[in-house]
C-alpha cells in the first residue's frame, strides 16, 4: 500500500474531462478567460459544400440561427443531414500565447471546424465510418498565428443523423485562454515527440527521437491521427530550464492522462499511476480523472532536460489530454492543487497535499 502511494502520487483526484467520446462532462478546472463571445446569431444553411469553409465564399443568402440551440427549434423541424454554420468575428486584444481554446458546446452529431479556411479539429466521424459524438463538449486548440485582429471567419460543418441537430447546447461558446498557464515556470504545452512503437530503452536521454512523429499536448491522440488506437504509447519532450529554478522545490504538472502512466525525468522515474482496482478507495477504471502533479527530486533537473511519459490507454480515447502541462514551483503547485481540491468529486476522501505531506 505504501509503495502504491509513493509511486502514483503526488497527485490530486478531480472531476471528469472534456473530449472523451465515452465520457462527457464539461471541462471546468482551468481558469478560462473569454476572448471572443460567439453566442448569438450565426449564418446557417443546409446541404454540404467544401467551398463553404472558404472565408471568401458569398453567404449573403444564408439563413440566421441562434447558437446554441437546435435547428429543429428554429424553423428546421424534422431535418436530418448536413448543414453549415458560419460566423465572422474580430479580436480586440490578441493574446500573447501560441494557442487559445475554442469551445462550441455540444454538437449533434458530428462536426468539422475551420477558422479562416484552415481545419482546426473534428469530433465524431462522418460517413462511411459514421460515429456520433452528440454528448461530447467540443473544445479545440487554435493557433494564435491563424487569427487576425479583424475579419476572421469560423465555419462549422455538421452532420445530424436523427432527432435534434446542430450546435445544440453549451455553457461556453467562444474563444478562451487559460489563465492557469501563468502559474507555470516552464510551459510544456505544444508539440511532443510521440511513438506507438517500443524501440527499446524509450526513456533514455541518449535515445535518438529525431525521426519520431510529433503530437500536440494536451490533446487526445485520437484527435491527431490515431483513431481507435488502444494500448501503450510514448511521449518525449526536451526542454531547457533557466538557472533561476535551480535549487527550488519543483513539480511536474501533466494535467490528466487516459488511462495509466509512468513518468521519467532525465531517465529517472519520478511517479506513475497504475491499475487501481485492487485499492478499495478508488472506483474501478477511474485513473483518467486523476490530475497528475509529480514532485521532482532535488538535483535531478539540469539546464537541458528530457521528460518521457509512457501512457497505457485501455479503451476509448487516450493520451495526455488536458492541461496545464509544465514545471511549477511549490507555491504554484499548491494553488493548482487547492483549486482541484474544491472541485473534486466528494467520493474521493483524500487530497493531493495529504499524499505529499504523508511522505515528506
Amino acid at each position: 500500500m505504501r509503495f502504491f502511494f509513493m509511486t502514483i502520487v503526488k497527485v490530486l483526484i478531480v472531476i471528469m474531462p472534456c473530449l472523451l467520446f465515452l465520457r462527457s462532462p464539461e471541462l471546468e478546472a482551468a481558469d478560462w478567460h473569454l476572448i471572443v463571445d460567439m453566442r448569438g446569431q450565426w449564418q446557417f444553411t443546409v446541404g454540404d459544400d467544401p467551398a463553404w469553409a472558404d472565408p471568401k465564399t458569398d453567404t449573403r443568402d444564408w439563413d440566421h440561427l441562434y447558437v446554441p440551440g437546435s435547428w429543429e427549434n428554429q424553423s428546421y423541424q424534422g431535418y436530418n443531414g448536413y448543414a453549415w454554420y458560419r460566423l465572422a468575428f474580430d479580436i480586440r486584444t490578441m493574446p500573447d500565447l501560441d494557442y487559445v481554446t475554442l469551445f462550441l458546446g455540444r454538437i449533434d452529431d458530428v462536426d468539422e471546424v475551420f477558422i479562416n479556411g484552415q481545419k482546426i479539429g473534428q469530433t465524431g466521424d462522418f460517413f462511411p465510418h459514421y460515429q456520433s459524438a452528440y454528448d461530447t463538449e467540443r473544445c479545440y486548440k487554435v493557433p494564435v498565428s491563424l487569427l487576425m485582429k479583424t475579419g476572421n471567419v469560423i465555419a462549422v460543418r455538421v452532420y445530424d443523423e436523427q432527432r435534434e441537430g446542430g450546435i445544440v447546447r453549451g455553457g461556453r461558446i467562444g474563444l478562451y485562454d487559460d489563465r492557469e498557464l501563468a502559474l507555470l515556470s516552464i510551459n510544456l504545452s505544444g508539440m511532443w515527440k510521440f511513438s506507438i512503437h517500443d524501440l527499446g530503452d524509450m526513456n533514455s536521454p541518449t535515445l535518438n527521437d529525431s525521426s519520431w512523429k510529433e503530437i500536440y499536448v494536451p490533446a487526445t491522440w485520437e484527435s491527431q491521427g490515431y483513431k481507435y488506437y488502444d494500448g501503450i504509447a510514448y511521449y518525449r519532450k526536451h526542454f531547457t530550464a533557466p538557472a533561476s529554478l535551480q535549487g527550488q522545490d519543483l513539480f511536474l504538472v501533466l494535467g490528466k492522462i487516459d488511462d495509466f502512466d509512468k513518468v521519467f525525468l532525465n531517465g529517472k522515474m519520478i511517479g506513475r499511476v497504475e491499475e487501481m482496482k485492487q485499492y478499495s478507495m478508488f472506483r474501478k477504471n477511474d485513473a483518467y480523472k486523476i490530475f497528475r502533479i509529480y514532485r521532482i527530486p532535488g538535483g535531478l533537473m539540469r539546464s537541458k532536460n528530457l521528460i518521457s511519459v509512457e501512457v497505457n490507454d485501455t479503451h476509448g480515447v487516450g493520451g495526455i489530454y488536458e492541461g496545464p502541462v509544465g514545471i511549477v514551483t511549490y507555491e504554484a503547485a499548491r494553488r493548482l492543487a487547492e483549486r482541484r481540491q474544491k472541485e473534486r468529486n466528494d467520493s474521493w476522501n483524500f487530497s493531493f497535499w495529504d499524499l505529499i505531506h504523508l511522505f515528506d
